[in-house]
């Protein structure tokens, strides 16, 4: 059983789609902002300056490399886990824009 068959579940491209952008988030606190406690104030941080749903939506791009291998390794069932989790993170950024960020 190959690495492809392993990994071709729904389940598993969710997980995969809502994790990656996580890591993303996390690797761009430690390599920009890593003097700032994580998660608390580097998010409060990010809210002040209303940079906070700019940076979940560049965190989240990253799925785009996930689906496109995914797709190319022809794993149809993890593609819409990762379709599903980028819907999921298109949610969160509405709610960061309308409930949490002020508008101008």
């Amino acid at each position: 059983m190959s690495w492809t068959e392993k990994l071709d579940g729904f389940w598993k491209g969710l997980g995969i789609g809502i994790f990656f952008p996580l890591l993303c988030f996390f690797c761009y606190w430690l390599f920009m902002h890593s003097y700032m406690s994580f998660p608390m104030r580097f998010i409060k941080y990010l809210m002040f300056g209303q940079m906070l749903s700019s940076t979940i939506k560049i965190c989240a791009l990253g799925n785009l490399l996930i689906f496109y291998l995914f797709l190319n390794k022809r794993m149809n069932r993890a593609t819409k886990g990762i379709i599903l989790s980028v819907l999921i993170y298109v949610a969160l950024v509405f709610y960061v824009m309308y409930f949490h960020e002020e508008s101008l």
